[in-house]
Order: structure tokens, then sequence, then C-alpha cells
């Protein structure tokens, strides 16, 4: 099975063997006048369902020269939210870990049993900050709008950074109930990050950028 294009012919050659351009197809080939499948000629040997399968294939294959147009840059519009996430249990039923979580990460919390609720003196809790969602991909050229809502945390230093470290956003404060929006172009293929620096690294979410 053979697959040719000939430009003088601007067609697609598909079969066990080639027609010369202004002749008819030889046994066992199928030809396709235009680039785009429209129109086709095949015989019917054993082999010509293939051949035709494989031509309906080919047709969609843009001829040498003909590459389709580069895809256009798209706008994106993400709706985040800022939100903490918190666990509790009590004593008597798991032990409070041995290591205090704020020590292994800014945006862990820890309240220990006596403190998490005083009419429940076993009680302990757990939290962590993050950006719903955490994880974005887009292509390169692309608009990207965040638009993030701050629902848990009374104030974070939040900033945009791009995959060579540039800043694209400086750090600024974000607070609780507020709603806020950052809008940047995707020049760069790599990872841009929105980060909280007072809860990182947990708080930080990314954007995937993809060569287009």
């Amino acid at each position: 099975m053979c697959v040719r294009w000939s430009g003088t012919a601007h067609a697609w050659h598909v079969g066990t063997g080639f027609s010369k351009p202004g002749t008819r197809s030889r046994k066992g080939a199928a030809k396709i006048v235009n680039a785009r499948g429209i129109k086709m000629a095949a015989t019917h040997i054993g082999a010509g369902s293939c051949c035709l399968a494989l031509a309906a294939l080919v047709s969609t294959i843009a001829p040498p020269g003909r590459g389709v147009a580069a895809q256009q840059p798209t706008a994106h519009v993400v709706f985040m939210t800022a939100v903490e996430i918190k666990g509790s249990t009590t004593s008597d039923k798991l032990r409070p870990p041995s290591t205090n979580p704020t020590d292994l990460s800014k945006g862990y919390g820890f309240t220990p049993p006596g403190d998490a609720d005083r009419n429940a003196p076993q009680k302990w809790e757990v939290s962590s900050y993050l950006f719903a969602p955490g994880f974005i991909t887009v292509h390169q050229g692309d608009s990207v709008t965040l638009t993030v809502f701050v629902v848990n945390g009374d104030s974070h230093e939040v900033r945009v950074v791009a995959p060579d470290g540039r800043a694209v956003m400086p750090a600024r404060t974000w607070h609780r109930g507020q709603e806020y929006r950052v809008s940047f172009v995707a020049e760069r293929v790599g990872t841009y990050q929105l980060s909280c620096s007072a809860h990182a690294p947990t708080m930080t979410a990314s954007i995937l950028v993809l060569p287009r």
C-alpha cells in the first residue's frame, strides 16, 4: 500500500500502484482528484476497500505547502477561589501529629488540643490554604484573565511570575471578601505561577503554557 502526492495532478494517489497524471488509475489503485477528498475513483479488486479507507484518511491531510492555518490565540477567563481547607478530630480517636505541620510549610495550619475548642479539650485541627482550581493549561499567545474571590484568610500577599521569573503582577495584598482580577498574555512557554508568599507553597496556582 502506497501514498503519494502528485504536485502536477494536484491529487493524492493511494494503492498498490500509482497512476501517471492525466491517465486512468491502474488496477489496485485509488486516486483522490481533490486533496480534500471530495472526488475519487477506485477499482474493485480485493484490496479496493482498504484503498478507499486509506484514501479517506489521506483526504484529511493537507497536501505539501497547503498546511492548515495557524490556530488563533484564545482568550481564557478563569474564576478562582482563595480558600482554607480544614479538618479536625479528637485526640481520643487519633493522636495529634508529632511534628507541628506549620514547621513543614507556611501553607499549613495546626491548632492543638485545648485551643481548637475550649468546650471540647480533646479536639485538634489542621488546615491548608490554596487556590482552586490550582492548575490551568493554555497555549502560547493566549490571553489569560484570572478572577479570584478571597473566601478565607484576612489577607494574602499575592503576585504572578512568568516562567523566567519576571513579575507579571507585582506583589499585592488581597483581602477576604474581595474579588480581584489579573490579566496577562502567555508569551512564554512554561509555567506561570499565582502564589501567596504568606502561605506558599500550597497556596499556588500554576498556569502551564504549551507551544502553539
